[in-house]
């Protein structure tokens, strides 16, 4: 399984995900990898991010890719409709003979910005395969798909729209290393990307990534000791 985050700030984008996958039925005995590639840039101003069967989703993505290969699109509106048409083509075609209650799930979350005349506007998307792909559009910018539990309640705890990027992607992957310490099918590697009006799609680099982690552990054992008295 998976945790994608999209969260909207006031300068930006971000789109998290951890890079755990787990093998086997999750009601018996699984095994796991960390080793899933789950963010993708699919234009200068557009990401997405894979949750569900990823092997299947990457497939669809890179069969985007090469689709996309030269075209002039690169906003998220007509990219989440790119997307919607693929991968309900792709999904009919390897899973014709399965029932609709039997064939895998798949999700896409769709970031990015959205050109509107002369306006850039952001806009987050959410493809599910339950529902046919039909593209579910979040209004405030904030989409938390895979398993959601538990950073839905810190989401909501924490966030503020009127953050920045930097602060999002400090958020973001506090809710996904927060839910790894109590669901098992999250983990691993976090990635992180912001997405800007000037910058477009830009992926934190590893380094920079685990000096986030290590802030948000200090100011964990900070609340920690403050309960405890100290300092």
């Amino acid at each position: 399984m998976s945790l994608i985050v999209a969260l909207q700030g006031k300068d930006g984008l971000v789109l998290a995900a951890d890079s755990r996958g787990t093998i086997g039925d999750p009601r018996g005995l699984t095994a796991i990898n960390d080793d899933q590639v789950k963010l993708f840039q699919l234009s200068k101003f557009c990401g997405t991010g894979i949750s569900g069967a990823s092997e299947f989703a990457a497939k669809v993505i890179d069969e985007l890719k090469r689709q996309r290969q030269g075209s002039k699109t690169q906003f998220a509106d007509e990219i989440a409709e790119e997307t919607r048409q693929l991968v309900r083509r792709l999904y009919d075609d390897w899973f014709e003979k399965f029932k609709l209650d039997d064939r895998p799930s798949m999700t896409f979350t769709v970031v990015g910005y959205q050109k509107d005349g002369t306006t850039m506007r952001p806009r987050t998307y959410l493809l599910v395969s339950r529902s046919d792909f039909a593209p579910h559009l979040f209004p405030t910018g904030n989409c938390l798909a895979g398993i959601p539990q538990y950073a839905v309640y810190l989401m909501h705890r924490f966030y503020d729209p009127a953050m920045t990027v930097t602060s999002l992607a400090r958020l973001a992957a506090y809710l996904i290393s927060e839910t790894a310490t109590q669901d098992p099918k999250v983990g691993g590697q976090i990635r992180v990307a912001t997405i800007t009006k000037n910058e477009g799609y830009k992926e934190l680099l590893a380094a920079e990534i685990k000096e986030i982690t290590q802030k948000n552990a200090a100011q964990n054992e900070k609340l920690k000791r403050s309960f405890l008295g100290r300092r």
